[in-house]
């Protein structure tokens, strides 16, 4: 796997006024090999959470062995988040939106690992752990790419999902009138039993008695999850015996899984590949997440001056930064210069051509007239020709 060992230009030309070893330690932690083991540590603290909620769900039975892992895992990970706040003082780190994922999730795990006496509802922030995986994310380059493309669509998607919520609703609020009586005896002696729910409810009460129930019930039929069998066919053979409500009922299902399922929900899946395939977004997501001009690099070191450039909050609104415009407009005013050097040589060379040209005129005109006009030109035997 082709590894970046050098931090890019920017990283290092943010460095004003450098900290002691501080350009030294950039390089250290922004180069390649730093930052796979830095992912593959995150790697195996995400699968030793996996094995032990398999082997020791509760965490009762082997406290010890993952009460050291957990002790590693946290000293190594406060280690490596000095060092990259060291590398990149000040405001530089805390610019990075990953950068202050990484103190909130560190510093949970020292707490946790000092066991500080807080307050029982914070026992909950043991579970942040299982987050720590998201530092991924920043270091593997295929990931970065999918992230930014998700944050580019979401405009897009929230209104594809605007207008999913809107015909939900309406078919929930029709479904309340439609169906609400489905089945209301069935608690009552002699009622049709047959539209009691496995939790004992009837069926109109429980699937469609308000408005949230409704709603909820078409989200479940926008999943797929079991909607023919518990929801639209109790719905449709309530009305058994009036066909016309049976078969509007029929429509009423198919017209929602027609128009939700098939066309809005595509439409989703059309904005995000549009947003992949975009042209600007993929140009925007490479200037994200740089390449080190080697194809099959996925794990990389973010050549920026906080490590990375994907949650960049100076970098989201694609705008170049005044060093960057310096850097651009030295570049363009060395070429000017560089131009103007050639035209004056040009310039010079064109004058000397002109001044040799006018003496060629000039000696041409003098032989042209020492030469006779009207002398008769013969040819010698030797082809010499004489005038």
């Amino acid at each position: 796997m082709p590894l970046r060992t050098m931090p890019s230009v920017s990283s290092l030309r943010s460095l004003k006024d450098p900290l002691p070893g501080q350009v030294a330690v950039s390089k250290f932690y922004n180069s390649g090999h730093v930052q796979v083991c830095v992912a593959l540590l995150i790697g195996a603290n995400f699968l030793t959470n996996i094995v032990e909620k398999e082997i020791d769900p509760h965490g009762d039975l082997y406290v010890d062995v993952f009460g050291a892992f957990g002790l590693f895992y946290n000293v190594c990970f406060t280690i490596e988040l000095i060092i990259n706040l060291y590398a990149h003082w000040w405001k530089d780190f805390w610019a990075s939106g990953w950068n202050v994922f990484d103190v909130v999730v560190v510093t949970i795990g020292v707490v946790n690992m000092i066991q500080l006496p807080l307050p029982p509802a914070f026992g909950m922030l043991r579970m942040m752990r299982a987050f720590r995986v998201f530092r991924l994310f920043k270091r593997v380059r295929s990931l970065n790419k999918i992230i930014v493309t998700i944050v580019h669509a979401i405009p897009g998607v929230s209104n594809a999902f605007l207008i999913l919520f809107i015909v939900m609703s309406i078919y929930a609020i029709l479904a309340v009138e439609f169906f609400y009586q489905v089945g209301s005896d069935c608690k009552q002696p002699g009622g049709d039993t047959r539209f009691r729910s496995a939790r004992g409810y009837c069926f109109g009460q429980e699937f469609f008695g308000t408005f949230t129930k409704s709603l909820f019930t078409f989200f479940q039929v926008l999943t797929g999850e079991s909607w023919s069998e518990a929801v639209a066919r109790p719905a449709i053979w309530a009305f058994y015996d009036e066909p016309m409500k049976a078969v509007g009922g029929g429509l009423f299902f198919v017209s929602y899984i027609l128009v939700s399922s098939f066309v809005l929900t595509n439409v989703v899946v059309a904005v995000l590949l549009d947003k992949m395939i975009d042209p600007e977004t993929a140009a925007t997501a490479d200037a994200r997440v740089p390449d080190d001009g080697e194809d099959g690099d996925d794990v990389t070191a973010k050549p920026s001056a906080d490590g990375e450039e994907v949650v960049n909050v100076k970098q989201q609104n694609n705008a170049p930064s005044a060093e960057d415009l310096e850097l651009t407009m030295l570049s363009v005013t060395s070429k000017v210069e560089e131009l103007m050097g050639v035209s004056e040589r040009m310039n010079t060379e064109m004058g000397s051509f002109r001044d040799e040209v006018s003496s060629m005129q000039t000696q041409l005109s003098a032989i042209l007239q020492k030469v006779p006009l009207g002398a008769p030109v013969v040819a010698s035997t030797d082809d010499d020709c004489r005038i």
